[in-house]
């Protein structure tokens, strides 16, 4: 008996190691960052960091610097950092970045009273262009 849990053993700490995966340096180096959105009467700011060990972003929304800034956590899904909706937080957010700039895309999502997510038939749409910036000017 003990050779068989043994044996089922070795299999299955194969597969829940498999379920992380490693982001690849390529997507870390895009998207990694200081971003910033100037208007004619505000700048909006981002900061994208990968932790060590971890398989998904943090995303830190600086904003105007008026409020405190808010990090959520934005997976990796091929080119793309997907931040999903939660309710009374945010709404479903896509990034990514393109000829070196990050465009980031919202989806508005709509919850019933039960907390769930409606059936809704909003389309993405392209909210604000960031630009790297080097230094917090």
């Amino acid at each position: 008996m003990k050779k068989l849990c043994l044996i089922l053993l070795f299999p299955l700490t194969g597969i829940f190691n498999a379920q992380t995966h490693k982001i690849p340096q390529s997507t870390k180096d895009a998207f990694k960052g200081y971003w910033m959105y100037k208007a004619q009467y505000f700048t909006n700011s981002v900061v994208i960091d990968f932790e060590p060990g971890k398989d998904f972003a943090t995303f830190k929304d600086i904003g105007t610097g008026e409020a405190p800034p808010r990090t959520l956590q934005a997976l990796v899904k091929g080119n793309l950092l997907i931040i999903p909706a939660e309710q009374h937080q945010n709404d479903y957010i896509e990034l990514e970045v393109i000829k070196g700039k990050l465009h980031l895309r919202v989806k508005q999502v709509t919850w019933d009273n039960q907390g769930n997510i409606m059936n809704s038939n909003s389309k993405l749409e392209e909210k604000t262009v960031f630009k790297r910036r080097t230094q917090r000017d």
